[in-house]
């Protein structure tokens, strides 16, 4: 593990930040329609500020919360289980949150109450999960592994339950949201979504110097006074409650919370107290980067449509993956 001092750790971040900062202005600036800045900076472009202030700048920012959200959590969830191949889908708070949205699409809801319906079912997960995983008091990462993916398996088996029974055009829908899809939003959904993922990664944030310990093993850690099960307690609920948030507005958005912390991992070490913000950092720009090209790529071609954003992210998450597993393990084997 490098050694992390404070300075590193706050030019790291602040250099993300920027980082962070010019993609989010690129992607507002990038579209199909022409935008006169100057007449909506004058106010005397109505058209201009309604493209930027309605159609794209939600847009950007919900994806950015929504990488930031993947990632963090990946990375956190990989420490947690101490599995690599840990991800925000793997525990089952995905597939519960994706089943609430089925359910209500199904019965015709609509898109603001489909998104509660999603958290909703996010938050039920958490505490079912929880309560069947917690043994004599103790959070064992085997046992939390095993419950969500059970739990995951019987979510998707109802799923297709009801997207075997509903009408083309809701079956239409719900293939979006497996895919994962971020749509046009507006500036309030923005800020429900904002109040519930950005203090939970400020928890992260500030837990994860003990994701060092954790990290060494469960016996390990106690003898070095730390108390595991709690910690793996506030993680799980702090990560899950983002996870839950991000497909409660976009749906099953796949290899964010997978790929991004191994990469973030691979640049900057495997000290927690710098992978978590880091990752979700990255996460975010990854995310406003692939939600650009998806709403652009093809909407000046004879299709003239938009892809959904879990497209792009599995074209390019799954061979990155891939790449940087093989390299960590000629890495590991040398």
């Amino acid at each position: 593990m490098r050694y992390l001092t404070k300075k590193k750790w706050m030019r790291t971040n602040a250099g993300l930040l920027l980082l962070l900062a010019a993609i989010l202005a690129a992607a507002v600036a990038i579209g199909p329609e022409h935008v006169d800045w100057r007449g909506m900076w004058n106010g005397t472009d109505a058209r201009a500020t309604a493209i930027v202030m309605v159609s794209r700048l939600p847009r950007v920012l919900i994806a950015a919360l929504i990488g930031l959200a993947l990632a963090s959590a990946g990375g956190v969830y990989q420490a947690m289980l101490r599995n690599p191949l840990a991800d925000p889908f793997i525990l089952g708070v995905a597939g519960g949150a994706a089943l609430g949205s089925v359910i209500a699409t199904a019965f015709g809801a609509p898109t603001i109450l489909i998104s509660v319906a999603a958290f909703f079912g996010a938050a039920s997960s958490i505490l079912l999960i929880f309560a069947i995983a917690r043994t004599h008091g103790r959070l064992p990462p085997h046992t939390l592994l095993l419950t969500g993916v059970v739990f995951n398996a019987f979510c998707f088996a109802l799923i297709l339950f009801v997207n075997a029974v509903v009408n083309m055009e809701e079956a239409y829908q719900i293939l979006f949201l497996l895919i994962g899809n971020v749509e046009v939003s507006d500036l309030v959904t923005v800020a429900i979504a904002a109040s519930f993922i950005l203090p939970m990664f400020a928890v992260l944030v500030g837990v994860a110097g003990r994701m060092n310990v954790l990290t060494l093993g469960d016996d390990d850690a106690h003898a070095l006074g730390l108390n595991v099960e709690r910690l793996r307690a506030i993680v799980f609920i702090a990560s899950s409650v983002m996870v839950g948030a991000a497909v409660a507005v976009s749906g099953l958005v796949g290899f964010v919370g997978l790929f991004i912390p191994h990469a973030v991992r691979l640049v900057f070490g495997a000290d927690h107290r710098l992978l978590v913000p880091a990752s979700g950092l990255v996460g975010a720009m990854f995310l406003v980067a692939a939600d650009t090209v998806a709403r652009t790529v093809l909407v000046q071609t004879q299709l003239s449509t938009q892809l959904p954003v879990g497209v792009i992210t599995a074209l390019i998450g799954a061979p990155a993956f891939m790449l940087l597993l093989r390299k960590q393990m000629r890495e590991t084997s040398q």
